[in-house]
């Protein structure tokens, strides 16, 4: 078992590295302003680590964006979930979320989800629930309370942060900053067709 854990990561670093490429970020520090001009852009790689030793979602129970309880539990209806820790004032968050609701409504036949975590939720709740209205986006988005922001959404200084995760919510990969939807694509197809085999 301790061998295929070992191989399956190897396989996985090796995927993402080959895809290799830049990103638009943001640093997830809103120091209490909303808007697009505080927005702070970095180029940098393919984080495994940005979640720091984080392998597994800790538990959770939240509200979502329309105040629906939302816990752990909703990670088992799928093989593959990609959860992306956003903010209302990162423009390159805002701009892949067209992007993101195309693969949302691609992919969630095949076994796959796609949940949102307002990383600015609590004090731009509205602004969040604006945005995602405009751009008419139907999947889940949370409002992380200060247990699921310390426990998780704290663990990264990048907006948007993707977090790949399986159905008992063991981290997969960690992928910051922005992407094409051609990369996202990419990276989902190799995690859908490896839940096939491990």
């Amino acid at each position: 078992m301790e061998v295929i854990l070992i191989m399956k990561k190897i396989i996985i670093t090796i995927i993402i590295l080959a895809i290799g490429f830049s990103f638009t970020a943001c640093n997830s520090k809103n120091n209490g302003t909303s808007g697009k001009n505080s927005t702070e852009t970095k180029t940098a790689e393919v984080k495994k680590a940005a979640l720091g030793d984080l392998n597994t979602i800790p538990s959770f129970k939240v509200k979502d964006i329309n105040n629906n309880d939302v816990t752990e539990k909703i990670l088992k209806d799928k093989k593959v979930t990609m959860i992306n820790i956003w903010g209302t004032f990162c423009s390159p968050c805002v701009e892949e979320m067209p992007l993101l609701q195309k693969l949302y409504d691609e992919y969630t036949a095949k076994g796959f989800n796609l949940i949102g975590v307002v990383s600015d939720g609590e004090m731009n709740k509205e602004d969040a629930l604006d945005i995602l209205k405009k751009l008419n986006v139907t999947f889940v988005n949370l409002i992380p309370d200060e247990k699921f922001q310390n426990d998780f959404v704290s663990k990264t200084d990048v907006v948007p942060t993707s977090v790949f995760v399986n159905s008992n919510g063991e981290i997969l990969e960690t992928v910051t900053g922005s992407r094409t939807k051609e990369e996202y694509k990419n990276i989902i197809e190799i995690f859908l067709l490896l839940q096939l085999y491990f």
